[in-house]
């Protein structure tokens, strides 16, 4: 098994045209949480990621963003999230920064 088949096989998805045009980077479904990470805007300073993040808004409970870039941070801290560090689950299995936004 390839490292992106052992990944997809544990809920997280890579961005691709299919799924998400605006952006690269990897969203994982866990429950009614959803991670995303190293998400990269192809075309910054047009509000997609702000954008990105309502849209999750609506689909998921919590919403969680390890170890964000600095510009994704300052987005998500407008939108309300909170910073906090816990585990990463699988397959990541690391402590670190955590930006958390629950309804």
């Amino acid at each position: 098994m390839t490292s992106d088949e052992n990944i997809v096989e544990k809920g997280i998805i890579k961005f691709d045209k299919d799924f998400h045009p605006e952006f690269d980077g990897w969203i994982g479904i866990e429950g009614n949480t959803c991670w995303i990470s190293c998400i990269q805007s192809k075309e910054s300073n047009k509000g997609n990621f702000s954008r990105f993040l309502e849209e999750l808004k609506q689909k998921y409970d919590c919403i969680k963003i390890p170890t964000p870039f600095a510009l994704m941070k300052l987005i998500a801290l407008k939108k309300g999230f909170v910073e906090t560090t816990e585990c990463f689950p699988e397959p990541f299995n690391e402590e670190g920064e955590v930006l958390i936004w629950r309804k």
